[in-house]
């Protein structure tokens, strides 16, 4: 069967990382059918340019209101195909990623998402190092097929299947059926706002899409590598950050969650909790990555976490009103 992609960046302000990233799709040994950039809330005009000038094949598109989830749904609005793959501008696709992302969609109707292995584009420095032994963006080498796989064992041991939504990759390298995620209401915009809240759009998306009785597939043949960040304070805010963002998440799951899924949702976002101090306490024997001051803020931001939703929510219409003039 038959399927037509579109693979949409988001980026703001990185031209020349948006410049590799594109470069990177221009050499897929299976092109995609239309390349989106969607330049979210920019403060000058050096994407728009850039895309005039060396990628004129490309679509370019501009998303005023600033948040990652405001620019990926600008992007499904746009996007004439069925199945749409997101790429991280500060990432780079190996030659055979658009066609690995697509042949799930293509075998199998029932597949509403894949995610795609992510390596590390190079772990050069302190900040990188600590990044990737925090566990990274990788998520090994075996596929993994939900909800099929999620009644083997989680990193050791049995988990819930929303622990698995949010283990099973990330929105570096994220594809998604279009006309599924659209009616499911698209990405949560009171997700990924920055530092409001740092994180959560894509995990939550395929929870949904698993909710609505889709599959997520795990694809390892979907190589791509992310510059991390290079300054080490950038890298802690952003591991605390992402926590809190998780928990906020999961606030909002539980909220929403029905039946038995409400007691999965409830146990995870209590693991989830008191993981830092768990950690804390491999850290005082020697076992954890993570200095000891960072694993505390962690533990912070997590119960910070637990008020964040509302607040983000809030954020999220205010910016959307103001960008409409009623605010």
């Amino acid at each position: 069967m038959s399927v037509r992609l579109s693979v949409a960046i988001c980026t703001r302000d990185r031209p020349a990382m948006l410049r590799r990233a594109l470069d990177s799709l221009a050499a897929q040994s299976a092109p995609p059918d239309e390349i989106l950039v969607i330049d979210n809330a920019p403060r000058d005009g050096r994407t728009r340019d850039l895309i005039k000038a060396e990628f004129p094949a490309v679509r370019y598109l501009a998303e005023p209101v600033a948040g990652l989830d405001f620019a990926r749904n600008r992007a499904l609005a746009a996007a004439t195909g069925e199945v749409v793959a997101f790429l991280d501008d500060d990432a780079v696709a190996q030659p055979g990623w658009a066609a690995a992302m697509l042949a799930p969609f293509a075998e199998d109707a029932r597949v509403g998402a894949v995610t795609g292995r992510v390596d590390a584009l190079a772990v050069e420095t302190p900040a990188q190092r600590l990044f990737e032994d925090n566990g990274g963006f990788a998520r090994g080498g075996r596929r993994v097929r939900l909800p099929l796989d999620a009644g083997q064992p989680l990193h050791g041991r049995r988990a819930p299947l929303i622990a698995w939504a949010v283990s099973v990759g990330s929105g570096c390298s994220l594809a998604v059926r279009r006309p599924l995620l659209l009616a499911l209401g698209g990405f949560d915009e009171a997700l990924d706002l920055g530092p409001a809240l740092p994180g959560g759009g894509d995990h939550d998306a395929l929870w949904r899409i698993l909710q609505a009785g889709h599959e997520v597939i795990y694809e390892p043949a979907a190589r791509a590598r992310h510059e991390h960040r290079r300054d080490l304070a950038a890298v802690r805010d952003q591991i605390v950050g992402h926590q809190r963002a998780l928990v906020a998440l999961l606030v909002k799951s539980l909220l929403r969650a029905e039946g038995d899924r409400r007691l999965g949702v409830l146990a995870f976002l209590a693991w989830r909790l008191v993981k830092p101090a768990v950690r804390l306490a491999r850290r005082a024997a020697g076992r954890d990555p993570l200095p000891a001051p960072l694993l505390l803020r962690m533990l912070g931001h997590c119960w910070a976490g637990l008020w964040a939703y509302p607040a983000a929510l809030a954020t999220a219409r205010r910016r959307r009103l103001v960008e409409e003039g009623q605010g």
